[in-house]
């Protein structure tokens, strides 16, 4: 696990100086940042996602991030879809079928079912579901006051003890 602010449960940046955090450790990283097309916050409600759930973007927390949306946050359908039909993340997509390939994918799918079922745990334990499309005004809002309102308790890195699948996407911070 990084050590990024936002991973950090009493975190007091703004919701919006963790996406900016978010987006520097990605650039420092040399991955391309994603940009939402005039009208849409698809991108920027993944991305904030990342942040008030304290996740990078690993495979590992990649995937645990997964399963914080599907049981922590409100979605409807048709923003999930609108994320994966960007074309770089269909490109993404492509490339997992030859590094690190479907198969190490799913073997590391089924190592994070303890933590998974941890995930689902604590988000039926939150106050209230965050809303996958957030809405402008929490994003002056405080991390650690949002953790709060909602009830959401994020992993430690002690609490994180997957051995990390590497590929050639893994990033070296």
């Amino acid at each position: 696990m990084n050590n990024l602010s936002f991973q950090s449960q009493d975190c007091k940046l703004t919701l919006n100086e963790g996406l900016e955090e978010y987006r520097s450790y990605l650039q420092a990283n040399g991955k391309k940042q994603l940009i939402d097309s005039p009208g849409s916050t698809v991108i920027r409600d993944h991305d904030t996602t990342h942040v008030i759930f304290g996740l990078d973007t690993s495979l590992e927390q990649e995937s645990m991030l997964d399963s914080w949306v599907f049981s922590g946050t409100s979605w409807k359908l048709k923003e999930l879809l609108a994320y994966n039909k960007l074309p770089e993340i269909k490109e993404l997509y492509k490339t997992f079928w030859h590094d690190p390939g479907y198969l190490k994918l799913a073997l590391l799918t089924i190592k994070l079912i303890p933590i998974k079922l941890k995930i689902r745990k604590r988000a039926k334990q939150m106050k209230k579901k965050w809303p996958f499309t957030s809405p402008d005004y929490l994003m002056d809002q405080r991390i650690c006051d949002l953790r709060e309102e909602f009830g959401i308790k994020i992993f430690t890195a002690d609490e994180i003890t997957v051995k990390p699948l590497i590929w050639s996407g893994t990033l070296k911070n």
